[in-house]
């Protein structure tokens, strides 16, 4: 079985387990442990062969009703495939769709003559209406989906809710698929509000997050906009405006991150780690119709001492003078895509 080492160990023992007790284990949980143990080949159902199958699927011939979904299991050999035994489904049996004497014919030939050819035959066609009954119940459900990503078609339902089902929209970004489609029930909606948005980033990064709207804030004028004389935008109390910039409150908001410990504090910096994705899933959530900056907290008993000889980073983690005891250090707030920007033009 195509399997790592540490894997490989818990394989083994997983397998004696299961051929000296098969009726502990349940059906679909056995399937999914070999679909796992071998994903080097086809899935369950898949295979256009049955040797490219890992597990020869069988059907012992009782005319007992089933106390328990497999009845054994015999390793692989170097001449002879594993065989894993089902009671739940197949040819013979009481709930088989063959007549009861044909299951009474095969048991007999067995027992006395050590006959399985009539057995093994039937096991020829059961062997493949077993893999695929296997297969109707794994393609409902998710997490057996998730155990080969590169083949969940779960993960394509939901990422084309929020726009990354097509190969090329997938890992665009420093926000992992796997975060996206966790949030896709944020993301999936048009409608975009602050309490969304607050729980994104506080479900992700695990930091408090409050976000404040209506943020004044100075938007320049292009020179076709400003008002002149003898010219558009003149008229008093209706479109003239003095100066090159308006003052405005609609199209800004604020994150505040913190109170921070000093490393969380740092990889929200510009030069951090988790910079970046904090930029990426405002775009992922708001867009770039809306501006916004963010407000770092860092905790009273994280603030440095500025000494002579230590080192810091002007602006961002030096504080001159005394500060108010118990109160955290929030002074530091980021224009994230200016900021952004500058590192670009540094790198």
């Amino acid at each position: 079985m195509g399997a790592g080492v540490g894997q490989e160990a818990d394989t083994v023992g997983f397998l004696s387990a299961l051929e000296r007790e098969p009726y502990r284990y349940d059906f679909y949980q056995v399937m999914r442990r070999f679909e796992c143990a071998n994903r080097d080949l086809p899935r369950w159902g898949m295979a256009l062969r049955p040797r490219d199958e890992p597990v020869r699927l069988g059907q012992d011939p009782e005319l007992t009703f089933a106390p328990a979904p497999l009845s054994s299991f015999t390793p692989g050999g170097s001449n002879a495939r594993a065989r894993l035994a089902v009671r739940l489904f197949g040819l013979l049996g009481p709930n088989g769709p063959l007549p009861l004497h044909l299951t009474e014919y095969a048991r007999e030939r067995l027992m006395h003559a050590g006959d399985r050819t009539f057995a093994r035959f039937l096991e020829m066609l059961s062997h493949r209406f077993v893999a695929l009954f296997y297969r109707a119940w794994a393609q409902s459900q998710p997490t057996v989906m998730a155990d080969r990503p590169v083949e969940d078609r779960f993960r394509a339902f939901v990422g084309a809710f929020i726009g990354i089902m097509p190969p090329a929209f997938r890992e665009r970004d420093t926000v992992p698929d796997a975060a996206k489609l966790a949030a896709a029930g944020i993301l999936a909606p048009q409608v975009r509000s602050a309490d969304g948005l607050r729980a994104l980033l506080a479900e992700y990064f695990r930091v408090p997050v409050q976000l404040r709207e209506f943020i004044g804030h100075w938007l320049p004028l292009a020179r076709s906009d400003q008002s002149a004389l003898a010219a558009a935008y003149a008229r008093l109390g209706q479109g003239a405006v003095l100066g090159r910039k308006v003052y405005d409150r609609q199209c800004r908001f604020r994150l505040e991150l913190g109170p921070l410990s000093r490393v969380l504090y740092e990889s929200f910096l510009p030069s951090g780690k988790l910079f970046r994705p904090l930029i990426d899933w405002v775009r992922n959530y708001v867009g770039f119709e809306y501006a916004w900056d963010v407000r770092l907290s860092l905790a009273a008993d994280e603030v440095p001492v500025v000494m002579l000889g230590g080192a810091g980073q002007l602006g961002w983690t030096t504080w001159l003078g005394l500060r108010p005891l118990g109160k955290p250090a929030e002074d530091l707030v980021l224009n994230a895509e200016a900021a952004l920007a500058r590192v670009g033009e540094l790198t």
